[in-house]
């Protein structure tokens, strides 16, 4: 149960990199941008249990806040990733795990535009670094880097959690530190 904690905890931080991206103006690149506040939720699909490893798609919807360093205050994301290898509940803690994909960032306020991007999740065994780069839209050609902190599975009241009957399927997440260079 703690592993699969950590590894979405990883997961989540993943976007936080994302949404930073955003945070820079427009055409002009900045020296640096950050935001403080990252949340939001995870699914896996087929969803993690103990017995039987499966290649899991990853979605993360999340918003960052707290941006400062543009005229970027906040943003929403979606990031669609998949695991590397088959997982289970208790694989998701292990060091160097990873996940890759694609993020969208929606800009606030509006008029500064969407961002699209890559995205890779890697677990450290107590957690998760992620990494990526903004391909298009606002920050194109950044990169971003953070770390996933707090992560709290969502399971059905009956049934044994990460079992055939209640795999995990859903969490929520909350990080921060989201450094865009």
């Amino acid at each position: 149960m703690k592993r699969i904690l950590l590894w979405l905890t990883a997961a989540a931080a993943a976007m936080l990199p994302v949404g930073a991206l955003g945070v820079m103006a427009a055409p002009a690149v900045a020296a640096g941008t950050s935001c403080t506040e990252n949340s939001g939720s995870i699914t896996f699909s087929p969803g993690l249990t103990n017995t039987t490893a499966k290649i899991q798609n990853i979605v993360v919807h999340a918003s960052l806040g707290g941006c400062t360093g543009s005229t970027v205050a906040s943003a929403s994301y979606v990031a669609k990733l998949k695991s590397s290898q088959p997982a289970t509940c208790g694989s998701l803690a292990v060091a160097g795990e990873t996940a890759t994909g694609s993020v969208v960032v929606k800009w606030s306020p509006k008029g500064q535009g969407n961002s699209k991007g890559t995205l890779t999740l890697t677990a450290t065994g107590g957690g998760a670094t992620f990494a990526g780069a903004i391909g298009s839209g606002l920050f194109s050609e950044s990169s971003f880097a953070g770390a996933a902190e707090s992560f709290t599975p969502i399971f059905k009241p009956a049934g044994e959690p990460c079992s055939k009957k209640n795999p995990l399927k859903k969490a929520t997440f909350s990080g921060s530190g989201v450094t865009i260079s």
